[in-house]
Protein backbone atom coordinates (compact mmCIF):
# COMPACT_ATOMS: atom_id res chain seq x y z
CA UNK A 1 0.00 0.00 0.00
CA UNK A 2 2.84 2.56 1.20
CA UNK A 3 4.23 1.67 -1.98
CA UNK A 4 1.54 2.03 -4.33
CA UNK A 5 0.80 5.60 -2.69
CA UNK A 6 4.67 6.30 -3.11
CA UNK A 7 4.32 5.53 -7.01
CA UNK A 8 0.99 8.02 -7.12
CA UNK A 9 3.18 10.41 -5.93
CA UNK A 10 5.62 10.30 -8.21
CA UNK A 11 3.15 10.45 -10.86
CA UNK A 12 1.61 13.42 -9.89
CA UNK A 13 4.50 15.04 -9.05
CA UNK A 14 5.69 14.24 -12.57
CA UNK A 15 2.63 15.50 -14.02
CA UNK A 16 3.05 18.50 -12.40
CA UNK A 17 6.11 19.29 -13.51
CA UNK A 18 5.14 18.35 -16.90
CA UNK A 19 2.39 20.14 -17.18
CA UNK A 20 4.40 23.76 -15.86
CA UNK A 21 6.97 23.20 -18.06
CA UNK A 22 4.41 23.91 -20.86
CA UNK A 23 2.59 26.31 -19.01
CA UNK A 24 -0.42 24.78 -18.54
CA UNK A 25 -0.90 24.85 -15.24
CA UNK A 26 -3.04 28.55 -14.55
CA UNK A 27 -2.18 30.40 -12.29
CA UNK A 28 -5.10 32.01 -9.65
CA UNK A 29 -6.44 35.33 -10.51
CA UNK A 30 -5.80 37.42 -7.53
CA UNK A 31 -8.56 38.93 -5.83
CA UNK A 32 -10.60 42.06 -6.91
CA UNK A 33 -7.26 42.31 -9.45
CA UNK A 34 -6.85 43.96 -11.57
CA UNK A 35 -10.14 46.18 -10.98
CA UNK A 36 -8.65 49.42 -13.00
CA UNK A 37 -6.75 49.99 -16.30
CA UNK A 38 -3.12 48.38 -16.21
CA UNK A 39 -0.35 50.86 -17.63
CA UNK A 40 2.68 49.67 -19.45
CA UNK A 41 5.96 52.65 -19.16
CA UNK A 42 7.91 52.94 -22.24
CA UNK A 43 11.18 54.76 -22.67
CA UNK A 44 10.72 55.20 -26.32
CA UNK A 45 9.26 57.61 -28.21
CA UNK A 46 6.09 56.46 -29.81
CA UNK A 47 6.14 54.93 -33.22
CA UNK A 48 9.03 53.27 -32.58
CA UNK A 49 9.92 49.48 -32.65
CA UNK A 50 9.58 49.17 -29.16
CA UNK A 51 6.87 51.27 -28.75
CA UNK A 52 4.67 49.40 -31.73
CA UNK A 53 5.32 45.91 -29.88
CA UNK A 54 3.78 47.42 -26.77
CA UNK A 55 1.02 48.85 -28.20
CA UNK A 56 0.05 45.89 -29.92
CA UNK A 57 0.29 43.89 -27.14
CA UNK A 58 -1.62 46.44 -24.96
CA UNK A 59 -4.76 45.46 -27.41
CA UNK A 60 -4.49 41.55 -27.02
CA UNK A 61 -3.72 41.84 -23.05
CA UNK A 62 -7.04 44.00 -22.15
CA UNK A 63 -9.57 41.11 -23.61
CA UNK A 64 -7.42 39.01 -21.10
CA UNK A 65 -7.73 40.99 -18.43
CA UNK A 66 -10.78 42.80 -18.99
CA UNK A 67 -9.03 46.16 -18.20
CA UNK A 68 -7.83 48.91 -20.71
CA UNK A 69 -3.82 48.59 -21.28
CA UNK A 70 -2.43 52.31 -21.16
CA UNK A 71 0.55 52.96 -23.16
CA UNK A 72 3.00 56.00 -21.78
CA UNK A 73 6.51 56.76 -23.07
CA UNK A 74 8.40 58.65 -21.90
CA UNK A 75 11.81 58.70 -23.61
CA UNK A 76 15.13 59.59 -22.95
CA UNK A 77 18.64 58.88 -22.49
CA UNK A 78 18.09 55.34 -23.97
CA UNK A 79 15.53 53.90 -21.64
CA UNK A 80 17.17 55.60 -18.47
CA UNK A 81 14.75 58.78 -18.10
CA UNK A 82 11.63 55.80 -18.20
CA UNK A 83 13.56 53.39 -15.18
CA UNK A 84 14.42 56.04 -13.00
CA UNK A 85 10.58 56.95 -13.09
CA UNK A 86 9.72 53.51 -12.90
CA UNK A 87 11.65 53.06 -9.70
CA UNK A 88 10.56 56.33 -7.58
CA UNK A 89 6.99 56.55 -8.30
CA UNK A 90 5.89 52.93 -9.72
CA UNK A 91 3.42 51.19 -6.61
CA UNK A 92 4.37 47.57 -6.78
CA UNK A 93 0.44 46.79 -6.39
CA UNK A 94 0.48 45.22 -10.21
CA UNK A 95 -1.22 48.39 -12.14
CA UNK A 96 2.43 49.45 -13.25
CA UNK A 97 4.45 47.23 -15.72
CA UNK A 98 7.86 48.84 -17.57
CA UNK A 99 8.69 47.52 -20.69
CA UNK A 100 12.57 46.78 -20.45
CA UNK A 101 14.98 46.68 -23.80
CA UNK A 102 18.35 43.99 -23.61
CA UNK A 103 21.13 44.72 -23.62
CA UNK A 104 19.86 48.79 -22.57
CA UNK A 105 18.73 47.84 -19.57
CA UNK A 106 22.18 46.07 -18.51
CA UNK A 107 24.59 49.21 -19.81
CA UNK A 108 22.87 51.46 -18.16
CA UNK A 109 22.79 49.59 -14.63
CA UNK A 110 26.48 48.71 -14.71
CA UNK A 111 27.90 51.40 -15.99
CA UNK A 112 29.09 54.05 -13.63
CA UNK A 113 29.30 56.75 -15.71
CA UNK A 114 25.30 56.76 -16.06
CA UNK A 115 25.08 57.03 -12.63
CA UNK A 116 21.68 54.83 -12.39
CA UNK A 117 19.37 55.50 -9.55
CA UNK A 118 18.30 51.76 -9.53
CA UNK A 119 19.64 48.56 -9.95
CA UNK A 120 18.56 44.93 -11.43
CA UNK A 121 17.21 43.44 -7.59
CA UNK A 122 14.61 47.07 -8.72
CA UNK A 123 13.16 45.08 -11.46
CA UNK A 124 10.53 41.87 -10.94
CA UNK A 125 10.44 39.82 -14.17
CA UNK A 126 7.34 38.69 -15.75
CA UNK A 127 7.56 37.64 -19.42
CA UNK A 128 9.46 38.53 -22.20
CA UNK A 129 7.78 39.66 -25.58
CA UNK A 130 9.97 40.02 -28.53
CA UNK A 131 13.44 39.64 -29.86
CA UNK A 132 14.34 41.78 -32.39
CA UNK A 133 17.36 41.09 -34.45
CA UNK A 134 19.70 44.15 -35.25
CA UNK A 135 20.42 45.11 -38.94
CA UNK A 136 22.10 47.97 -40.62
CA UNK A 137 19.71 50.32 -42.87
CA UNK A 138 20.26 53.16 -46.08
CA UNK A 139 17.65 55.02 -47.69
CA UNK A 140 17.20 54.33 -51.55
CA UNK A 141 19.23 57.09 -52.57
CA UNK A 142 22.18 55.56 -51.11
CA UNK A 143 25.41 54.88 -53.13
CA UNK A 144 26.00 52.07 -50.47
CA UNK A 145 23.85 48.88 -52.53
CA UNK A 146 25.68 45.93 -50.56
CA UNK A 147 27.56 45.41 -47.28
CA UNK A 148 30.54 45.53 -49.82
CA UNK A 149 29.73 48.47 -50.84
CA UNK A 150 29.79 49.86 -47.05
CA UNK A 151 32.47 48.38 -46.24
CA UNK A 152 34.96 49.16 -49.16
CA UNK A 153 33.86 53.27 -48.58
CA UNK A 154 34.41 52.75 -44.82
CA UNK A 155 37.94 51.61 -45.23
CA UNK A 156 39.00 54.40 -47.58
CA UNK A 157 37.47 56.78 -45.36
CA UNK A 158 37.96 56.32 -41.94
CA UNK A 159 35.40 58.07 -39.55
CA UNK A 160 33.99 59.42 -42.33
CA UNK A 161 30.24 57.79 -42.95
CA UNK A 162 27.90 58.80 -40.49
CA UNK A 163 26.65 55.95 -38.53
CA UNK A 164 23.33 56.63 -35.84
CA UNK A 165 22.30 54.27 -32.80
CA UNK A 166 19.21 55.66 -30.75
CA UNK A 167 21.79 55.58 -27.69
CA UNK A 168 24.84 54.95 -25.92
CA UNK A 169 24.74 51.42 -24.56
CA UNK A 170 21.95 50.29 -27.04
CA UNK A 171 21.78 47.19 -28.59
CA UNK A 172 22.50 48.84 -31.88
CA UNK A 173 25.03 50.82 -30.22
CA UNK A 174 27.02 47.41 -29.28
CA UNK A 175 26.67 46.28 -33.01
CA UNK A 176 28.32 49.46 -34.63
CA UNK A 177 31.14 48.72 -32.23
CA UNK A 178 31.71 45.20 -32.84
CA UNK A 179 31.02 46.18 -36.43
CA UNK A 180 33.59 48.30 -36.18
CA UNK A 181 35.87 46.05 -34.35
CA UNK A 182 35.54 42.94 -36.70
CA UNK A 183 35.29 44.60 -40.23
CA UNK A 184 38.32 46.82 -38.75
CA UNK A 185 36.58 50.29 -39.71
CA UNK A 186 35.51 53.37 -37.69
CA UNK A 187 32.31 55.35 -38.18
CA UNK A 188 31.36 58.88 -37.31
CA UNK A 189 29.01 57.91 -34.77
CA UNK A 190 25.64 59.91 -34.12
CA UNK A 191 23.94 59.27 -31.07
CA UNK A 192 20.31 59.87 -31.24
CA UNK A 193 16.96 59.87 -28.85
CA UNK A 194 14.96 56.47 -30.22
CA UNK A 195 13.65 54.62 -33.59
CA UNK A 196 11.67 57.38 -34.98
CA UNK A 197 14.40 60.03 -34.89
CA UNK A 198 17.01 57.76 -36.12
CA UNK A 199 15.20 57.15 -39.08
CA UNK A 200 14.20 60.50 -39.73
CA UNK A 201 17.84 61.52 -39.79
CA UNK A 202 18.94 58.60 -42.05
CA UNK A 203 16.12 58.96 -44.51
CA UNK A 204 16.58 62.95 -44.80
CA UNK A 205 20.20 62.26 -45.34
CA UNK A 206 21.84 63.39 -42.01
CA UNK A 207 23.30 60.10 -41.70
CA UNK A 208 24.66 57.57 -43.89
CA UNK A 209 23.88 54.63 -42.31
CA UNK A 210 21.14 53.41 -39.36
CA UNK A 211 22.12 50.83 -36.79
CA UNK A 212 19.23 49.53 -35.13
CA UNK A 213 16.11 46.75 -35.54
CA UNK A 214 14.66 44.93 -38.17
CA UNK A 215 11.13 45.68 -36.88
CA UNK A 216 11.74 49.16 -36.87
CA UNK A 217 12.99 49.01 -40.42
CA UNK A 218 10.33 46.76 -42.06
CA UNK A 219 7.95 49.78 -42.99
CA UNK A 220 10.56 52.11 -44.99
CA UNK A 221 11.74 48.90 -46.62
CA UNK A 222 8.01 47.66 -47.60
CA UNK A 223 7.26 51.25 -48.85
CA UNK A 224 10.67 51.71 -50.87
CA UNK A 225 12.06 54.31 -48.58
CA UNK A 226 15.24 52.37 -47.63
CA UNK A 227 16.76 49.00 -47.25
CA UNK A 228 18.78 46.85 -45.12
CA UNK A 229 22.59 45.64 -46.31
CA UNK A 230 22.82 43.42 -43.46
CA UNK A 231 21.16 41.68 -40.51
CA UNK A 232 23.02 40.59 -37.12
CA UNK A 233 21.73 37.10 -36.91
CA UNK A 234 22.97 33.45 -37.85
CA UNK A 235 19.55 33.00 -40.37
CA UNK A 236 18.18 34.96 -42.48
CA UNK A 237 14.73 37.19 -41.43
CA UNK A 238 11.57 35.54 -42.56
CA UNK A 239 10.26 38.60 -43.63
CA UNK A 240 13.54 39.89 -45.45
CA UNK A 241 14.66 36.89 -47.28
CA UNK A 242 16.55 38.87 -49.51
CA UNK A 243 18.97 40.41 -46.69
CA UNK A 244 21.86 38.81 -45.94
CA UNK A 245 22.89 37.92 -42.67
CA UNK A 246 26.44 38.79 -41.15
CA UNK A 247 27.48 35.38 -40.71
CA UNK A 248 26.89 35.15 -44.33
CA UNK A 249 29.31 37.44 -45.11
CA UNK A 250 32.09 36.23 -42.68
CA UNK A 251 31.67 38.40 -40.04
CA UNK A 252 30.85 36.35 -36.39
CA UNK A 253 28.36 38.54 -35.15
CA UNK A 254 24.77 38.29 -34.00
CA UNK A 255 23.16 41.71 -32.00
CA UNK A 256 19.05 42.00 -31.11
CA UNK A 257 16.81 43.33 -28.69
CA UNK A 258 14.68 41.60 -26.21
CA UNK A 259 11.94 43.47 -25.16
CA UNK A 260 10.21 41.78 -22.11
CA UNK A 261 7.66 43.33 -18.85
CA UNK A 262 8.59 43.93 -15.53
CA UNK A 263 6.80 45.05 -12.10
CA UNK A 264 8.52 46.87 -9.05
CA UNK A 265 10.38 44.34 -6.61
CA UNK A 266 7.74 43.57 -3.74
CA UNK A 267 4.76 43.06 -5.97
CA UNK A 268 2.44 40.06 -4.92
CA UNK A 269 3.54 37.12 -6.44
CA UNK A 270 0.15 36.33 -7.20
CA UNK A 271 0.12 39.02 -9.14
CA UNK A 272 2.98 38.51 -10.95
CA UNK A 273 2.25 34.82 -11.90
CA UNK A 274 -1.09 35.93 -13.24
CA UNK A 275 0.40 38.96 -15.20
CA UNK A 276 3.09 36.49 -16.94
CA UNK A 277 0.14 34.06 -17.56
CA UNK A 278 -2.08 36.47 -19.50
CA UNK A 279 0.90 38.15 -21.24
CA UNK A 280 1.55 34.29 -22.57
CA UNK A 281 -2.31 34.00 -23.46
CA UNK A 282 -2.23 37.69 -25.00
CA UNK A 283 0.70 36.55 -27.01
CA UNK A 284 -0.92 33.60 -28.67
CA UNK A 285 -3.90 35.26 -29.67
CA UNK A 286 -4.57 34.66 -33.71
CA UNK A 287 -4.33 38.83 -34.21
CA UNK A 288 -1.77 39.37 -31.80
CA UNK A 289 0.31 37.05 -33.78
CA UNK A 290 -0.46 38.38 -37.20
CA UNK A 291 0.02 42.48 -36.38
CA UNK A 292 3.44 41.17 -34.82
CA UNK A 293 4.21 39.35 -37.98
CA UNK A 294 3.04 42.85 -40.25
CA UNK A 295 5.21 44.61 -38.11
CA UNK A 296 8.12 43.01 -38.69
CA UNK A 297 8.65 41.72 -34.70
CA UNK A 298 9.46 38.47 -33.72
CA UNK A 299 7.76 36.67 -30.89
CA UNK A 300 9.71 35.22 -28.22
CA UNK A 301 8.15 34.58 -24.82
CA UNK A 302 9.58 33.47 -21.57
CA UNK A 303 8.42 33.51 -18.22
CA UNK A 304 9.01 34.38 -15.23
CA UNK A 305 11.87 31.30 -14.31
CA UNK A 306 12.92 31.43 -17.85
CA UNK A 307 13.82 35.49 -18.34
CA UNK A 308 15.19 35.81 -14.96
CA UNK A 309 18.01 34.27 -15.98
CA UNK A 310 17.93 35.26 -19.19
CA UNK A 311 18.54 39.08 -18.00
CA UNK A 312 21.24 37.47 -15.21
CA UNK A 313 22.75 36.09 -18.50
CA UNK A 314 22.99 38.94 -19.70
CA UNK A 315 24.06 41.05 -17.08
CA UNK A 316 27.42 39.39 -17.31
CA UNK A 317 27.65 40.07 -20.96
CA UNK A 318 26.62 43.67 -20.42
CA UNK A 319 29.58 43.94 -18.05
CA UNK A 320 32.23 43.03 -20.99
CA UNK A 321 31.16 45.31 -23.25
CA UNK A 322 31.11 48.49 -21.26
CA UNK A 323 34.46 48.13 -21.21
CA UNK A 324 34.30 47.91 -25.15
CA UNK A 325 32.56 51.84 -25.32
CA UNK A 326 33.86 53.13 -22.72
CA UNK A 327 37.75 52.98 -23.81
Amino acid sequence: MKGKRFGCGLLVLALAVALGAVGVLAAEKPKDFPSRPVTIMVGFGAGGSSDVGVRILAEALKKVIGQPVLVENKPGAGGQVMWTDFKNNAKPDGYTLALINVPQLQTTVFDPTRKPAFTMKDFQPVANHVQDPGAIFVRTESPYKTWEDLLKDAKARPKQIKASTTGIGGDDHLALLDTERKAGVQFNTVHLVDTPTALRQVLGGHTDINFDNVGGFLSAVRSGQGRMLVIFDDQRFPDAPDVPTFKEKGVDLISSSTRGYVYPAGTPMEIVRYMEECIKKAMDDPDHVKRMKESGLALKFMGVEGYSKFLEAQNERAKDLIGLYRK
